[in-house]
């Protein structure tokens, strides 16, 4: 008799008919057909990357971890890694699931542990996919159903599920620096021409008062701008079909030329090198 598949191959073959979908998701299904090292990726917030096919491979600090798929890498914060993607040797590939967890989920799973103290954010961990595939088949099975609710639901028992397992620090409760709001603001629209008047107006600060905040957290408001303009162009070239010409007139750059020279500069990658074209 054939042994039944273990839950975290049915959690694999369930999500990549996930990625199959041409509908909005929650998630992003990041594909590449070259090998690629990208530096200093900026994580906003608690992520799970769930290889499908192919290698990731991430550094923070001095240690990689390698991430194959069956496992899954959880990054419990805010944070900025050196990531690898590596396309499998057969199928010539690199597939994986990405998942943001919303601010709204974690407040969620919070409610239901109320009253316990979670400990600051710790390191990058990899763990089997077989100990988060029954809770993660859930949130697939719903959104797959189109049941955007229940898959809210599923995912914050996605979370208690990482709590059980000593993973308790992606729920403390972080409040967003003034950097990381404007950071969200662009990336929320990037074409847009943003001046800091605008940024004034949305915040209710002066210009005097934010450039003095900025100034001591070490950053500007052009620095921002830039980088979240460039951020979402690597999320758009990881995660769309998009030529890169495209991309760059999405996140405010007329000039292709200009923005391959930015964007290699940021990652130490030409953008041609990203994604699935």
């Amino acid at each position: 008799m054939n042994a039944e598949p273990s839950p975290g191959h049915l959690l694999l073959a369930r999500l990549d008919e996930l990625a199959q979908q041409q509908n909005a998701l929650p998630c992003l299904c990041v594909r590449a057909l070259q090998a690629h090292h990208i530096k200093a990726v900026d994580i906003t917030g608690p992520m799970l990357v769930i290889p499908l096919r192919g290698v990731k491979r991430c550094r923070e600090g001095d240690d990689w971890l390698r991430v194959e798929p069956g496992q899954m890498l959880l990054v419990p914060g805010a944070r900025s890694l050196d990531v690898e993607n590596i396309p499998d040797s057969g199928t010539g590939d690199y597939s994986a699931i990405t998942i943001a967890i919303e601010p709204a989920t974690l407040e969620a799973a919070r409610q239901l542990l109320h009253g316990r103290a979670f400990a600051e954010p710790g390191p990058v961990a990899t763990l089997a996919l077989d100990d988060v595939a029954l809770a993660l088949l859930h949130w697939v099975d719903a959104l797959l159903a189109g049941e955007t609710v229940f898959a809210c639901h599923a995912m914050a028992g996605v979370v208690l599920r990482l709590h059980t397992l000593g993973f308790g620090s992606l729920l403390a409760p972080v409040t967003p620096s003034l950097a990381e709001q404007i950071r969200a603001m662009v990336v929320a629209d990037p074409a847009r021409e943003w001046s800091s008047g605008d940024i004034e107006q949305i915040l209710g600060l002066s210009g005097a008062t934010l450039r003095r905040q900025l100034a001591a957290a070490g950053t500007s408001l052009r620095a921002l701008i830039t980088g979240a303009r460039l951020a979402q162009a690597l999320t758009l070239l990881q995660s769309t079909r998009l030529p890169v010409k495209s991309v760059a007139m999405r996140v405010g750059y007329a000039s292709t030329a200009s923005f391959s020279k930015r964007f290699t500069q940021r990652y130490g990658v030409e953008p041609s090198r990203v994604g699935s074209p």
